[in-house]
């Protein structure tokens, strides 16, 4: 019988649900802070806030300087402007991956097929397995984490993954599909549930998973973990990729941020300037991009330098799908290129016979090469 627990933290007011305060946002967290500091947690069983403590004086740091909210972005990146109407066309087939695969007659035979399946292998992990549901991160209806392997010794390895659906589409809920290979093999699993667009815009999104990827290593630091990882397929590894900058490095800390030791970057968008002129995905702009925002939104005009040096940053390992897009391989090819004129460790992975969401399907299964890599990456470093 699987063992479900519901955990919910103090919620913050509505004024602060997308983070647009900068000031406001400071000054309750900075109380907020310490109250905790006040609270008999000893008394709260099972729930332990020392770590929800230390994420919080952690936001009040990375607070300091709105301007620490700005990426590193290459200098000689440009932004691309209005497209005609002959390459509008060629753009919204580029970016609609459903329209590549070749399991189906029809995309939307794939969308239907990959949204019941990841909906059936979630609900039955949930049933299967020891969970601790809807933990909270931030404020926002969606804010949440599910951790998948709950009876786990509690430094076991972590893996984190973040779902795709272009910022508007599919939920944590259907996302836990990839736990049993790893919580069968001693590896707990948390999956992050985050707001969709256009309730906020991209640029705030971003924001809200840095908050999220801070929550993520101050839990595996009070928890004694040795090792994350955490992998972000289509739109969550445009998250990840974009969580990763400066302002996330020094607001974590250098030991906390050593604790991610793999990133995987799975059939990504890691330039959103063409889609943001397509209806396919960004209807009436619901994602909020513009001409001041698009190249900070883009993790291939982003610097990644400061995961260089002394406190180098994670191994990065990039995949895509021999049926991704063109634009999606093409992205994915020049993801790994950049990575690497940083020096950073990073691997390009182009897995044959599958396509955009089969690839993350299949990490349901143990002898998936995805999963295969990833058990491999959690084996190196675990005694």
């Amino acid at each position: 019988m699987a063992k479900h627990s519901t955990i919910t933290f103090h919620r913050r007011g509505p004024l602060l649900i997308r983070y647009r305060s900068f000031v406001v946002c400071t000054l309750f967290v900075s109380g907020l802070a310490l109250v905790a500091d006040r609270l008999p947690v000893g008394e709260a069983e099972p729930l332990d806030l020392s770590f929800v403590k230390q994420f919080l004086r952690n936001r009040v740091a990375s607070s300091k300087s709105k301007a620490a909210c700005v990426a590193d972005m290459k200098s000689d990146a440009e932004i691309v402007g209005p497209p005609t109407a002959e390459t509008l066309a060629i753009w919204e087939k580029e970016y609609s991956p459903s329209a590549w695969s070749v399991r189906f007659p029809t995309p939307a035979e794939v969308i239907n097929y990959h949204v019941q399946f990841v909906k059936q292998v979630s609900d039955a992990n949930r049933a299967a397995m020891t969970t601790r549901l809807d933990i909270d991160y931030g404020s926002g209806e969606r804010e949440k984490v599910d951790i998948y392997g709950e009876d786990l010794p509690e430094d076991a390895p972590l893996f984190v993954y973040i779902h795709g659906g272009y910022w508007q589409m599919l939920e944590k809920e259907t996302s836990g599909y990839p736990a049993k290979p790893l919580v069968d093999r001693g590896i707990r699993v948390m999956i992050i549930g985050y707001e969709l667009c256009p309730s906020v815009t991209l640029d705030e999104l971003v924001n809200q998973i840095r908050v999220a990827g801070e929550f993520v290593l101050n839990y595996a630091t009070e928890h004694g973990v040795r090792q994350v990882a955490m992998a972000g397929h289509s739109a969550g590894a445009h998250l990840i990729a974009s969580m990763l900058d400066q302002q996330f490095k020094s607001a974590v800390g250098g030991e906390e941020f050593a604790l991610l030791k793999d990133v995987y970057l799975i059939s990504g968008v890691y330039d959103v300037q063409e889609l943001r002129y397509t209806t396919s995905v960004n209807r009436d702009n619901l994602l909020g991009l513009n001409d001041n925002n698009v190249l900070r939104l883009s993790p291939l005009s982003m610097g990644f330098s400061h995961l260089t040096g002394d406190a180098a940053g994670p191994r990065f390992h990039v995949y895509v799908a021999e049926h991704d897009s063109e634009v999606f391989r093409s992205m994915a090819s020049r993801m790994n290129n950049h990575l690497e004129s940083f020096t950073l460790p990073c691997d390009l992975n182009v897995l044959p016979g599958l396509d955009h969401f089969d690839i993350v399907e299949n990490l349901s299964k143990t002898d998936h090469p995805l999963t295969i890599a990833i058990l491999k990456g959690f084996d190196k470093t675990i005694d």
